[in-house]
């Protein structure tokens, strides 16, 4: 027999849905409660308060993230080749995991970029994380050698996420059909830009003049 989903996550799991096509400050505790079909009291039981919802959401798209996203690039080899699994996986992955909606972080950033509390930090840690663990990739490529020891990789980050939020406004505002392709096309030339400068080859040797007969 199949084992019954816990109510905490069966809420979660409808949230999150409804995160991804109304934004965090969508979530309402009523509307969270018609969508699981249980009374508003029933939902106060696992989550007191609005912005105990939306933390909880965060984290559960934390998790349902991570099992698509970064554990199938961990399995790359190490370096760049595993860089290019992460950004593979993450562009679009709102979408190819059945989030219509896209991306709950990335619209999160713009939703409480000016919104003091709790709910601003939660975001501000999974996005600093997340950075983190794309330094950390790039610098990983670096040490293999697969990309210049000059490479500044914070600006690479930088740079890298700022396609990722173009991809994001492009597909979900412009509803643009070249998102994909156009997302792709930047990312390669930021790697191309960051490979390391070709070696020059060593000018063959001349003949001195006492060798010649």
């Amino acid at each position: 027999m199949t084992k019954p989903v816990p109510t905490r996550e069966r809420i979660l799991q409808h949230g999150l849905a409804l995160m991804s096509q109304s934004g965090l400050t969508g979530v309402t505790l009523g509307l969270l409660a018609d969508q699981v079909g249980m009374s508003k009291s029933g939902l106060f039981a696992h989550f007191h308060s609005k912005e105990e919802v939306q933390i909880g959401l965060l984290r559960h798209m934390a998790q349902f993230a991570n099992s698509r996203v970064v554990q199938p690039a961990m399995r790359a080899e190490p370096g760049l080749p595993r860089l290019k699994a992460l950004v593979k996986n993450w562009f679009g992955w709102a979408q190819r995991a059945g989030l219509p909606g896209g991306c709950p972080v990335a619209a999160g950033l713009f939703e409480f970029d000016d919104v003091e509390g709790a709910v601003r930090n939660e975001i501000l840690t999974m996005e600093s994380e997340w950075r983190a663990l794309l330094k950390q990739l790039v610098q990983q490529a670096i040490h293999r050698g697969h990309l210049s020891q000059r490479l500044d990789v914070d600006q690479f980050v930088w740079e890298l996420c700022g396609i990722y939020l173009s991809h994001h406004a492009a597909h979900r505002f412009l509803r643009a059909k070249d998102a994909d392709t156009r997302a792709n096309i930047a990312f390669q030339a930021l790697i191309e830009r960051a490979m390391p400068a070709p070696r020059k080859r060593k000018a063959a040797k001349r003949p001195n003049k006492t060798d010649r007969r």
